[in-house]
């Protein structure tokens, strides 16, 4: 039996990301030595080892330890440990199994501390720990104690410069291609992105974990940092439609939100909100021209008191938001369209992609149809596939 175990993973994308690549190895590896995976249920890593189990076809048995409603065990694939004792799952886990595999450590958590007594104890090869780059983990103490460390190679990067790999065309200020668009008031509508902590708009918790488990991290995702906004902007690109999701004041209406004011003014006036631990706005996103976005139903919002809301049609209630009393939000100029945006229905010449590097937009170029707007010092602009 091969155990897994993990410390909690938090919100870093990251961080799952390259964890459910270990997963996904060690499943092939179960699979083809015909081996049993092992979890702790109720463990951080139970949903997604569950989940990387039955994606892969290997057996698995979930370890309940001393559970609170005893005909939950009553089914194949469980394996019930009652104690007189309080026993911590994960400590039974790594006590028990065969083999260790631990896909992510949290320095000085409880699970550092059973690995470190079954290196002591056993003294062999038997326990592996992960080691991501960039991620701090006690990995290297348990290494130093005696476990075997377990690594996956990253792809090697393209070493061809970032002007060989795009097409960067250099204007001056006030030509039709150049940036002069971003100060435009009333012609275009902007939708900027952030990062995504977990499943996207439309994504079940199956549909994400398999993603994961089954996406192996190429070169230009291992480059992009945290899956922030810029793998949000990717996504859109690649897809060509803007998921409604329901994340507004009101999470009865999935809307997709845009904003009328000029898309500098936007990013130079943009704040970290600490309560939300990220930026209101980030100079990633798609601009739609605003004649193309009235015919695809886009409308502006209705601001007001909350009362008032219930005085709309039903029609336009998507369309409401709250003045606010802290923030004044009708200066957001915010329109709304109750449905995603098929980007693939416009004309070519009324959407825009911005970002702030050319070597980021190098990473979209091959799968944008749109325009790139590089922001920032240099002024220039990636044009779109012919």
């Amino acid at each position: 039996m091969v155990g897994i175990t993990a410390s909690r993973l938090g919100r870093d994308p990251y961080l799952h990301r390259w964890v459910c690549q270990f997963l996904s190895r060690r499943m092939l590896d179960l699979r083809h030595s015909e081996s049993t995976l092992v979890v702790a249920a109720g463990s951080a890593i139970d949903p997604l080892a569950n989940r990387a189990a039955e994606l892969f076809h290997v057996p698995i048995i979930r370890l309940l330890v001393n559970p609170d409603d005893v005909s939950a065990c009553d089914h194949s694939g469980v394996c019930r440990i009652q104690s007189t004792e309080p026993l911590s799952r994960d400590a039974v886990l790594i006590g028990i199994a065969d083999r260790v595999d631990a896909v992510y450590v949290r320095p000085g958590g409880k699970i550092e501390t059973n690995l470190k007594a079954r290196i002591a104890a056993l003294r062999d090869t038997s326990t592996r720990v992960a080691v991501i780059a960039d991620i701090p983990s006690a990995a290297p103490e348990l290494i130093a104690d005696g476990a075997i460390g377990w690594y996956l190679s990253r792809p090697e990067r393209a070493t061809t410069e970032t002007h060989d790999r795009v097409s960067i065309v250099r204007r001056d200020r006030g030509t039709i291609n150049d940036i002069a668009w971003t100060r435009s008031d009333g012609q275009w509508l902007t939708h900027t992105t952030r990062g995504c902590d977990g499943p996207w708009p439309g994504q079940t918790d199956h549909q994400y974990q398999d993603e994961l488990l089954l996406n192996r991290i190429t070169d230009s995702a291992s480059r992009i940092p945290n899956s922030g906004p810029l793998q949000t902007l990717a996504r859109i690109v690649r897809s060509g439609v803007i998921v409604a999701n329901a994340i507004t004041s009101s999470k009865k209406y999935p809307v997709v939100c845009f904003s009328e004011v000029p898309l500098a003014d936007r990013l130079h006036k943009r704040k970290y909100r600490s309560h939300l631990g990220r930026w209101d706005d980030e100079p990633y996103g798609v601009a739609i021209r605003l004649d193309a976005a009235k015919q695809l139903g886009l409308k502006p919002v209705i601001y007001g008191d909350p009362k008032q809301r219930n005085q709309l049609a039903a029609e336009d209630q998507f369309r409401f938001q709250a003045k606010g009393k802290t923030f004044d939000w009708t200066r957001e100029r915010e329109w709304r369209s109750d449905r995603s945006v098929d980007l693939r229905a416009l004309d070519r010449r009324d959407v825009r992609i911005f970002l702030p590097s050319a070597e980021e937009a190098a990473m979209l170029r091959p799968i944008a149809d749109w325009e790139i707007t590089l922001l920032g010092d240099e002024e220039a602009s990636i044009q779109p596939k012919t």
